[in-house]
Formats: structure tokens, sequence, C-alpha cells
């Protein structure tokens, strides 16, 4: 390799050419799986987080559509199930909630008692599902001694409210 007069950059000659060459093409698979594994990455986190804004969408409209409600109501469930799948932009979400309520010493007891020495507290749990296809694998990838990599299979979220 040789220096060229003035600008202090090496000047690759014809020989070194085909090294270039060479390294670039070795390097090329390593380069094209590390991007690929940055977009899956990618499209995983963006579908959790919409799946994670249904599951609050869900359980936002549930704390309004129980407040003040003493019993859970089939059509309201459905509701919130619809919106919760709906507020997330995918296709193929499920989504299910759990309507339940505990005194505040923190004992599970049906919605229709009442507490002894407290207050019934009322909560409503929404979650989302949705399966996960991975660009790159539907199985484990082997890294031999480095360890192995399983792609997700599903994305779930699952939010929690207390109703008023």
């Amino acid at each position: 390799m040789s220096v060229t007069p003035g600008l202090g950059m090496p000047k690759i000659t014809f020989g070194e050419r085909g090294n270039v060459l060479i390294e670039f093409s070795l390097m090329l698979p390593i380069l094209a799986l590390m991007l690929i594994g940055m977009i899956d990455l990618g499209r995983y986190g963006l579908q959790k987080a919409s799946m994670a804004e249904g599951a609050r969408q869900g359980a936002q409209y549930g704390v309004l559509a129980y407040s003040g409600a003493t019993a859970t109501d089939a059509t309201q469930s459905a509701y919130i199930n619809t919106t919760a799948q709906n507020a997330t932009g995918l296709t193929g979400v499920t989504a299910t909630n759990n309507f339940f309520c505990e005194c505040v010493a923190g004992t599970s007891v049906s919605c229709t008692t009442t507490c002894g020495t407290g207050t019934l507290k009322r909560y409503i749990t929404v979650s989302t599902q949705k399966p996960f296809t991975s660009i790159l694998a539907s199985g484990t990838i082997s890294f031999g001694t480095f360890g192995s990599w399983t792609a997700p299979a599903a994305l779930s979220a699952s939010v929690t409210s207390i109703i008023p």
C-alpha cells in the first residue's frame, strides 16, 4: 500500500483490490443478519407497544363502563374487548377482560358482597394477545458455543385498572 503525496490517504494498488472484495464478501452475510435482526426487533417492539396501547384503551373504556355499576354486563364486556382489539391497529388480536373485587385488606371477594370493615375495591384487567411471526426463523437458531436464540411466537400485554 502506498501513500498518495499531499493527501495522506493510502492508495490501494491493483493487487490489494481483491483483498477488499474478499473481506467485504465475508462480512456481508454478518451485516445482513444484523440488519434483518434489527428490523425484526423493531417490528416486535412496535407491535408490543401497540398491544399495550390496546390493553390500556380497553381498560380505560372498562373503567368508564363499570363506574357506578354493581355487576358486569356481557354486552359491556364485548365492547371492552372490541375497543382493546381496535385500539392496537393490528390484525389477529384477541382481547379478554376480567372484572374482580377485593376488600381493602387485599382479600378477593365476590363483587356482590360488602366488606365488613372497609370499602370494596373493584378492578378490571384487560389482556391482549397476538401471534408474532419473525422474519428470521420460526425455530431456534444456534450460535454454537455462544448460545442460541428462539424467536418469540406471541405478543401479549395486560393492564389492570381500579374502578372508582
